[in-house]
Formats: structure tokens, C-alpha cells, sequence
């Protein structure tokens, strides 16, 4: 919270937790809101994509910058395992696919409280594959196929629709199949962490 320091000086000591606590969910309302508009304008047929080449790995790195401070809050780590040679840029929406990035690993530290969450990526034939993994609540297999359904379904009963979490990976998923690619969430059970995949062709 750079800015609340050049407005004001530097705030006292007892003054600076709290700041970055109101900045820190300031931050996730702004997300929230961005969802609710994008939910808005998918439902609406008014949702459209501009494809540009993008790098895939930059977005991750620049959304590890953005969402460490939530980690550290947490204790939890949050690592990208670059892979060893640069991956090819894909052809994409940019704005969107980091909103489908920011919304799965904001899940990911939220229901994570020890452990952290590590994101790979790789090349299968012409895939280019995203793995978020954590060492979270994990999911249940009944949770599972309702994780990226609409809320206005009536599949609010599970824990993901709480603090729009849930309404985040709808959004995810309609972003992803517009890019003709693929999500889903695979997991070993309640309490043993969980990975999402996004599979988008290299075009």
C-alpha cells in the first residue's frame, strides 16, 4: 500500500496492520465486483474476446507479486516452478485468462491454511497445460462436479459459494471454454489439498 504512504506519510506503527488488512480486502472486493460485471455481461451474451499473443508465464509471475501479501498473511508459500526452457506465448485474451488466474489461485490461498500452493506449466502436443495445486480443505467428491456450476442453479449448499469463491470459478470456466480450452479440479478428498487444471490451445 504504497499510495497510503505518499498521501499521508508513513502511518504509526499500530496503524500499519490494520491498513493493510483494509487494503488487503479492499482488494478482494474489487474482485468480487469484477466478477459480479463479468457474471453480468456472459449471462447477457454481451462477453466477447480479443485474442493477442500473451505469455503465460509473465501473467503468473506478475499475479504472484499481486497475491503474495495475501499468502504471507497466511504463512503459507506461494512458488511458480518455472519451466526449465520459456514456454511459447499463447494466443488469448490476456485480461481475461489472468482474471481466470487470479480467481483460482485467490481460492486456492483462501482455503489453504497450511502448506502453500505451487503453480506449474507445461506443454502436452498443442496444450498449453496450468496446474494450481495446494495443500488445502481439498474437495469432496460430491462437491466436485457442481464447483463450476452458475450459483443461480440452486448449488449454493456448497462451501465454495461462500465469499463468492464460487462465483469466481463460474466465471473462470466461461472465460476458459470461450478460449476453447478446458478446466476442471481434481482432488483426493476433504482435507487433502486440491489441483485445478486450465488446458488452452497453443495457436
Amino acid at each position: 500500500s504504497k499510495m497510503i504512504e505518499k498521501t499521508y506519510g508513513k502511518p504509526p506503527e499500530k496503524m500499519k496492520k490494520p491498513l493493510e488488512n483494509i487494503y488487503l480486502s479492499n482488494e478482494r472486493l474489487i474482485k468480487l465486483v469484477n466478477d459480479l460485471l463479468s457474471v453480468s455481461r456472459i449471462e447477457s451474451g454481451r462477453m466477447e474476446i480479443k485474442l493477442e499473443k500473451v505469455s503465460m508465464e509473465e501473467i503468473i509471475v506478475s499475479l504472484i507479486e499481486e497475491l503474495k501479501g495475501l499468502a504471507q498473511e497466511k504463512n503459507i508459500y506461494l512458488k511458480f516452478e518455472k519451466p526449465k526452457k520459456p514456454l511459447p506465448e499463447i494466443s488469448a485474451d490476456g485480461e481475461r485468462i489472468r482474471q481466470v488466474m487470479l480467481n483460482l489461485i485467490d481460492n486456492a490461498i483462501r482455503y489453504t491454511n497450511e502448506g502453500g500452493i505451487t503453480i506449474k506449466t507445461r506443454i502436452l502436443n498443442t496444450r498449453y497445460q496450468i496446474q494450481i495445486s495446494d495443500t488445502g480443505e481439498g474437495i469432496s467428491r460430491e462437491e466436485i462436479p457442481y464447483l463450476f456450476e452458475s450459483f443461480s442453479r440452486g448449488t449454493a449448499g456448497t462451501r465454495f459459494w461462500t465469499e463468492g469463491a464460487g462465483l469466481g470459478l463460474y466465471v473462470a470456466k466461461k472465460f476458459v471454454e470461450m478460449h476453447n480450452g478446458k478446466i476442471w479440479a481434481e482432488s483426493p478428498g476433504r482435507g487433502k489439498g486440491s489441483t485445478f487444471y486450465i488446458e488452452l490451445k497453443i495457436r
